[in-house]
């Protein structure tokens, strides 16, 4: 659900903020406005997205950042946050949010959580092919799917040859994984030299399914 709009300097700092994000922050204007959006961050949310946001180059975006936001009674609710941020005029560097509230029972682990697991999971295969070669184990399509959801969730793009370069495929093959997989609706394809797409939807769901028993704490 669509909750409203914020905007904030280059380093965070809170310049406006819709009404309603005041009401589901039972926060005035006058006191979120100057406040740093770490501030009304979840802490164990602060770790994975403070990064996120610094890496966000300008006329990045937009980045999606599932967090928690806290009240003043030290509740917490969970939103969908996507951000980007300026890249021209006097707006430059400046971060603007649009925020959306996502019910609680529908939110089963942290990106955080999902975030680590790709990595560990990407890790897990990279050393497996090292150890016993690709010609025993390729698995291209889930090395490809990972690099576009690790790519995503640290709000960055990958390009075509960056991704065979981490899954050593040929960028022909790569090119004909890449169809294959939008076939299947599990990513969408860009025509451009720097982002070779980004997971649709489904692709996301499919993804967080493989990674969800992954995790080891």
């Amino acid at each position: 659900m669509l909750i409203g709009h914020s905007v904030s300097d280059a380093f965070g700092q809170i310049q406006a903020v819709d009404h309603a994000i005041c009401e589901l922050l039972h926060r005035s204007e006058t006191e979120l406005i100057g406040m740093s959006y770490v501030a009304i961050t979840h802490p164990d949310d602060v770790t994975w997205n403070a990064p996120l946001v610094d890496k966000l180059q300008a006329s990045g975006g937009p980045l999606t950042i599932r967090k928690r936001y806290l009240r003043p009674d030290a509740s917490a609710i969970w939103s969908d946050v996507q951000v980007s941020r300026f890249g021209k005029g006097l707006d430059h560097g400046r971060l603007v949010g649009t925020i959306n509230r996502v019910d609680p029972s529908a939110v089963k682990l942290s990106p955080e959580f999902f975030w680590r697991s790709a990595i560990r999971k990407d890790r897990d295969l990279q050393l497996r092919r090292t150890e016993l070669g690709d010609d025993l184990f390729s698995d291209y399509a889930w090395l490809i799917l990972l690099q576009l959801y690790i790519a995503e969730a640290e709000g960055i793009c990958i390009s075509v040859s960056q991704i065979s370069g981490r899954t050593r495929c040929r960028e022909q093959s790569l090119t004909r994984w890449l169809k294959v997989l939008e076939d299947k609706d599990l990513i969408d394809r860009f025509n451009s030299s720097f982002c070779a797409g980004q997971l649709t939807a489904l692709g996301i769901v499919k993804v967080e399914n493989l990674l969800e028993g992954t995790f080891e704490a």
